[in-house]
């Protein structure tokens, strides 16, 4: 039974869709059965309009992370702040949380476990079958650092593509149908109702990360190829060019067949990634 949900927009301070869309879900969920938390996640961050100020909020949840009282910087201690609110972190007073996010590719509507337990596949049908342009991904860490870990239950919710720091209708109707969809999956859940799922679920296994050309001193070198650019979630063969560099050259791609994400993904030059790699897999429900 599920009676205690938090909806988190924020996280990423510059990711406006999240921030705004829980004060709409403020005014218009109700519910007798179920308690609706409405967390911002990141407000400082959000006030400069920048993904985090210090370390990127949704990476400081690992467990270890929070037990750790000699962390400095603003989302070290934020995340503290949070886990106590809604957690803490292995005992939480939260049942359930939605974290809400954006990308600048075009991901559409992304779902992201890091269970494939029947609940968490469960849920992730129900919306996939219910709403067009919707991927599951599954992050696997055992001690995950995303906010939403707080909780046993859980999922993140991304939708793209749009640049950081603006609102898109369209990005934020998305969002809103899909929070809509996994409370109406939750309403079922907790009276026994849910209809009958598909046999097997399509999801996204994360691998490995590709880096952007870089020299030996971290400066750019070359950018994403125009061949693999806009194509979050289709697949990418050996020897394909995925980077073209300054001088002319292509740099073709040499390891295995894939599916690749997050393509030129703006929140992630800092760390100099260029793509996401993936094994598309189906999962038993």
């Amino acid at each position: 039974m599920i009676k205690n949900i938090a909806i988190v927009g924020g996280t990423h301070g510059n990711e406006f869709t999240g921030v705004y869309l829980i004060k709409k879900l403020e005014q218009e969920l109700s519910s007798k059965e179920l308690e609706v938390h409405y967390l911002m996640a990141n407000p400082k961050a959000h006030q400069a309009v920048k993904r985090y100020i210090d370390r990127d909020l949704n990476r400081c949840f690992k467990q270890s992370d929070l037990d750790n009282a000699n962390l400095e910087g603003y989302e070290n201690q934020r995340a503290k702040e949070i886990n106590q609110e809604l957690g803490p972190k292995g005992n939480s007073k939260t049942n359930f949380i939605i974290d809400l996010h954006t990308s600048t590719a075009p991901m559409g509507i992304n779902l992201v476990i890091t269970k494939a337990d029947p609940f968490h596949l469960k849920l992730a049908d129900y919306v996939k079958t219910r709403l067009e342009g919707v991927t599951i991904t599954w992050e696997v860490i055992e001690d995950h650092h995303f906010l939403m870990s707080i909780a046993e239950k859980h999922i993140l919710v991304e939708v793209g593509a749009t640049p950081q720091g603006v609102l898109r209708q369209d990005v934020f109707d998305k969002t809103h149908h899909t929070v809509l969809k996994i409370m109406e999956f939750i309403g079922a859940y907790n009276q026994g109702r849910l209809p009958e799922s598909s046999k097997e679920l399509e999801v996204y296994k994360y691998f490995d990360v590709a880096y952007l050309p870089q020299n030996q001193n971290g400066e750019l070198i070359g950018m994403i190829h125009e061949n693999i650019q806009d194509r979050d979630f289709q697949p990418l063969k050996s020897g394909e060019p995925i980077f073209k560099l300054f001088n002319g050259k292509d740099v073709l791609f040499e390891g295995e067949d894939c599916t690749i994400s997050f393509i030129n993904e703006a929140a992630y030059y800092d760390e100099r990634k260029a793509f996401s790699l993936s094994r598309k897999e189906s999962i038993k429900i």
